[in-house]
């Protein structure tokens, strides 16, 4: 199967699947093919956000049942989550749009707000928001940062394979590093 095909048959689960993992660089990867007429703006927007938002109410309901066991094993999470602590327990709204653009802090603040006051289904609701607006803002600016290099390099279809299969590898690295330090 030529990865075009590949693409158009399977592209959006594989940026579902991908953001569950890798967010951005995955919605990045999204925008790239939006670009080159692949996939189109609207679902790659709904798979990166409900990838996000799925991901989101795992930390959250995580941070809810096993908030404590987590940080008495993890002191690194525990860090994390002592560092935000205060922004997100006097500003829990803010923190459900601005963790979504918060590298390094998206596992800690959900875990964060499960272990507060807020109830599940307020924060399902706004999170749901949140989601949508990061993934539009990602996508859109996935297709912009596309439109540049397309312009000051020329035509990409040449290169789109190598760029694909590089982008993809690097996405793996990152999700498998970060993974792997979590897990330390």
């Amino acid at each position: 199967m030529h990865l075009s095909e590949f693409l158009q048959n399977y592209g959006y689960l594989a940026v579902f699947l991908g953001g569950l993992f890798e967010g951005e660089t995955i919605l990045m990867l999204g925008a790239f093919a939006v670009h080159q007429g692949y996939l189109s703006l609207g679902p790659l927007i709904a798979c990166g956000a409900a990838a996000a938002f799925l991901t989101d109410q795992f930390y959250f309901h995580l941070g809810r049942r096993k908030g404590a066991e987590l940080l008495a094993e993890r002191p690194k999470l525990r860090s994390y989550v002592e560092r935000v602590n205060g922004f997100v327990t006097r500003h829990p709204v803010a923190t459900i749009f601005v963790m979504r653009f918060a590298w390094g802090l998206r596992i800690a603040m959900p875990v964060t707000l499960g272990m507060g006051r807020m109830a599940a289904l307020p924060y399902a609701g706004f999170c749901a928001i949140a989601a949508v607006v990061w993934a539009t803002v990602i996508s859109l600016f996935g297709v912009k940062i596309t439109a540049w290099i397309h312009a000051a390099v020329g035509h990409l279809r040449p290169y789109e394979h190598r760029l694909i299969a590089t982008a993809f590898v690097l996405a793996v690295a990152l999700a498998l590093l970060r993974q792997w330090r979590n897990r330390r």
